[in-house]
């Protein structure tokens, strides 16, 4: 028996909050609202070098709970909350 495609997608979803610094960054973007933050604030508040918080945010971007938007020079951060609707509805 193969996973099906909602399957790997929540596989997905869920390793992309599995790694405790993953979740202090979710916590850190969720207290900012639908703003966001640039990177290299999210790299004062988390306290990480710069290779190791890219490392956490291509993972959770590949879950999809996370949006990515250039402003200038600038990388914007955002948290996509749907994913936690679509786990909501598999309740």
């Amino acid at each position: 028996m193969k996973p099906t495609a909602k399957q790997e997608s929540m596989a997905c979803f869920f390793n992309a909050l599995a790694h405790p610094r993953r979740q202090m960054i979710f916590q850190v973007l969720k207290e900012t609202g639908k703003n966001g933050m640039p990177f290299h604030h999210l790299l004062k508040r988390t306290g990480l070098t710069p290779p190791t918080l890219a490392f956490h945010l291509r993972k959770m971007s590949e879950g999809r709970i996370l949006n990515r938007k250039i402003k200038g020079p600038e990388t914007w951060l955002t948290l996509n909350l749907s994913p936690f609707a679509a786990y909501d509805a598999l309740a």
